[in-house]
């Protein structure tokens, strides 16, 4: 038996979404991230304006997509929602993680139609005007990067702590050394190793770089102090030609060359390494205390000055940004520059030995990325309880024995997968069905509750049985197709799960059925002439496969509970028994239930035989089973107490031939290696005997007393044989029937 025991236990698939790859903390931050999670068993997908950081995404296999996520129009916004939700459909993305707010409102607009676990980063604070409050979304989930920032989305936004998670900014070690050799740049910017190398690290937008402008302000008093120094500018942006030019110009006005522009770069750790004096906030300061630099941060949150013992709690508290500090000037900044460079090499060794100890013990990227893992299991298991892995509809709730154990069967099989897929299951009896099954259910008929659960769900199955059929009613067809049609809506992927289809008379249902089928994601069918049909009438699906029943996949009860079940209904243990199960039926002939009376009568007293009639709906079945009994003079005995499909099929088992006319008494009687002979009043019970190779039934509508007699004389003669036919078919049956979960489960992970 073939059970796809590990089948959920797949690597994640994470997209990243942040605005650009150009030089940046919260783009270094997303960089170190992803590289890490590739590594160490995740599937990493990136998307953004793209940038410099381009290049060291591919050198680690992930993939890149282009969207204009730095840009607020309207038109740039849908752009962006398109690409987004292509990809998350075409990679199977288990994880949206968002970075900044223009990625992460975006990114809620598509989880809102994927259904896609939904993540953000918080790196900074930013504008709380109505509409951009209007518009943020910080997702299912929240990562902040320092308590002032998790403070700032608790104020502001209101998301209450359990859903808030806290990270670092995780520095690579190995890349941000002072072992580096940055002689390349000494050549490529002709500075000297004996010059004092000031690098100030920013993104080159307004508002950002305050640092810079205020560099060149105090050029001129910077170079009459310090006759040696460098100022190295590393980063790009919107205010990138304006302090070009304005550098330029300074150049030139004093014959010097105090001030280079490197541009954007990614190899940020050969500045940090060749610096003696960092400038910058955040992840640059930390890199810098990697490289082993003396750093002063400032920047547009605030000014914290030279980085040292005393000021540990400060930076702690606000990420190594100076949040709520005191405002930067350019004389703070020129004193501490000047500052620096008077101290000895006792006093800056001191500095360098206390920050590189900081980032050793607090910032590695391992760390980063187990905060991050955390938070992404976090997620999961939120999605886990308050969403739904499956939503699955069927004529479940309404006492029929067959129908019921293929709900069995499928749940069974789907827990062997997992046991902790969730579940809902439209029931007429939903209370029931969720002290049975242990699973969610509501009333299958309210459509309000269906469209609620369905925006938590991530897959709709409909099936198993033959529910697309308008031999029982048009109403009951048209329900079916409404619910796969209102799963599409909701851009639910579909799965018609085991069926067997037809017949269907109406050419408005054909219609209606042809398009639901085309729309649909993955059709299994339980047997071949399912697929005839399908193609018959038009649908042209490529997704289709011929399963089995999944009641196939439910074993028997133990026979000690079996046999305590036969001997309350005095069933004897020196006869052959005769498993009989009947219906009525509207097209029945006229004396149907005279001359199969009669003939039951002749072929126990031939054969031995004792006949118990198992109902397979209540009362229906049962209140006929009694009838047809009463009538005859053969001892016999009718199962009136409703046992689970486990131990029916156990009667089954203990039976020598089963005669029926509901289609599971036949699935259940072949599972267990009963031969069978089928009442045929529905195709699908010809279809079924047909596929499994064991074609033993009289029409209905044609049943006589001889053709009847004739059929059993012919199963009871050739036994044995058809006992091997059964034996050697049964296993292919089972491990088609483990094809259908098998195929829900990919669909639900978004492998079909």
């Amino acid at each position: 038996m073939r059970k796809e025991q590990n089948i959920m236990q797949k690597n994640r698939r994470i997209l990243m979404a942040l605005m650009g790859l150009e030089i940046g903390g919260a783009e270094t931050h997303v960089v170190e991230l992803a590289k890490y999670l590739s590594q160490n068993g995740y599937t990493v997908y990136a998307v953004s304006s793209g940038g410099v950081y381009e290049n060291e995404l591919q050198k680690f296999g992930i993939r890149h997509y282009y969207a204009p996520l730095t840009a607020k129009s309207p038109l740039d916004i849908l752009k962006s929602y398109r690409t987004i939700k292509k990809i998350v459909k075409k990679e199977r993305i288990d994880i949206i993680h968002a970075h900044a707010r223009i990625p992460a409102f975006v990114c809620s607009l598509v989880n809102k139609v994927t259904k896609t676990p939904f993540i953000t980063t918080v790196h900074g604070v930013y504008s709380t005007s109505f509409l951009f409050k209007l518009l943020t979304n910080w997702g299912q989930e929240t990562i902040c990067v320092s308590e002032d920032v998790k403070k700032y989305v608790k104020d502001i936004y209101s998301i209450p702590d359990e859903r808030i998670h806290l990270t670092i900014n995780g520095i690579n070690q190995d890349t941000f050394s002072s072992d580096v050799d940055y002689s390349e740049l000494l050549k490529e910017f002709d500075i000297s190793d004996n010059d004092f190398k000031i690098v100030y690290v920013s993104r080159l937008d307004e508002g950002n770089c305050d640092g810079a402008f205020m560099l060149i302000e105090k050029g001129e008093d910077i170079l009459k102090n310090i006759p040696n120094a460098k100022i190295i500018i590393v980063g790009d942006g919107t205010e990138y030609d304006t302090i070009d030019r304005r550098t330029s110009a300074f150049n030139k006005g004093h014959g010097t060359k105090l001030f280079t522009l490197a541009g954007a770069r990614t190899d940020v750790y050969k500045f940090t390494a060749m610096a003696d004096l960092v400038i910058g906030i955040s992840r640059v300061a930390l890199e810098a205390m990697s490289s082993g630099n003396v750093v002063i941060l400032g920047g547009f949150g605030g000014y914290i000055g030279v980085f040292e013992e005393d000021k540990l709690q400060l930076c702690l508290d606000t990420n190594f940004t100076g949040r709520g500090c005191k405002e930067m000037t350019s004389h703070m900044l020129y004193d501490d520059i000047i500052r620096v460079y008077e101290m000895s090499e006792e006093e800056k060794d001191k500095l360098i030995s206390f920050g590189k100890q900081i980032v050793t013990d607090n910032y590695s990227i391992k760390a980063m990325a187990k905060s991050n893992i955390v938070a992404y299991d976090a997620l999961l298991d939120r999605e886990k309880r308050e969403s739904y892995d499956f939503m699955i509809s069927g004529y479940y709730g309404f006492n029929n024995s067959g129908d019921d154990t293929l709900l069995s069967a499928m749940i069974k099989s789907f827990r062997e997968c997992d046991e902790d897929l969730s579940i809902m299951v439209l029931s007429d009896n939903p209370q029931e069905t969720q002290e049975k099954y242990k699973v969610k259910s509501i009333k299958r008929i309210n459509v309000f509750k269906i469209f609620s659960a369905m925006k938590k769900t991530k897959a709709f199955i409909s099936g198993g049985g033959s529910l697309i059929q308008d031999v029982t009613s048009t109403k009951s067809i048209m329900y079916y197709l409404f619910l796969m049609r209102l799963a599409k809506c909701m851009h639910l992927p579909v799965m018609v799960y085991a069926n067997g289809v037809g017949p269907i008379d109406k050419k408005k249902n054909i219609e209606s059925t042809v398009k639901e089928f085309n729309k649909a994601d993955l059709i299994t069918l339980r047997e071949k002439d399912s697929m005839e049909f399908l193609r018959e009438i038009g649908v042209t699906n490529d997704n289709i496969s011929v399963t089995a029943d999944p009641t196939f996949t439910l074993d028997s009860a133990p026979d000690e509970e079996v046999q305590a079940a036969l001997d309350m209904y005095s069933v004897p243990k020196d006869k052959g028994i005769m498993a009989v199960s009947l219906r009525e039926w509207k097209t029945a002939r006229k004396y149907f239930e005279k001359e199969i009376s009669i003939t039951l009568d002749e072929i126990c007293e031939k054969y031995n035989l004792f006949p118990l009639f198992i109902p397979m709906q209540y009362p229906n079945d049962l209140d006929f089973s009694k009838k047809i009994l009463s009538s005859m003079k053969t001892e016999g005995a009718v199962i009136d107490t409703q046992y689970d499909g486990a131990l029916l099929k156990g009667i089954f088992k203990k039976c020598t031939i089963t005669l029926g006319m509901r289609l599971h008494s036949l699935i259940y009687s072949f599972g267990v290696g009963v031969p069978v002979i089928g009442l045929s009043y529905d195709p699908k019970v010809k279809s079924f005997l047909e596929y499994v190779k064991c074609p033993y039934y009289v029409d209905v509508e044609k049943l006589s007393m001889s053709n009847l007699k004739e059929t059993f004389d012919y199963c009871y003669a050739n036994m044995d044989t058809i006992r091997n036919d059964i034996e050697e078919n049964l296993s292919i049956m089972k491990n088609l029937a483990y094809d259908n979960v098998t195929y829900a489960i990919k669909m639900l992970n978004k492998e079909i």
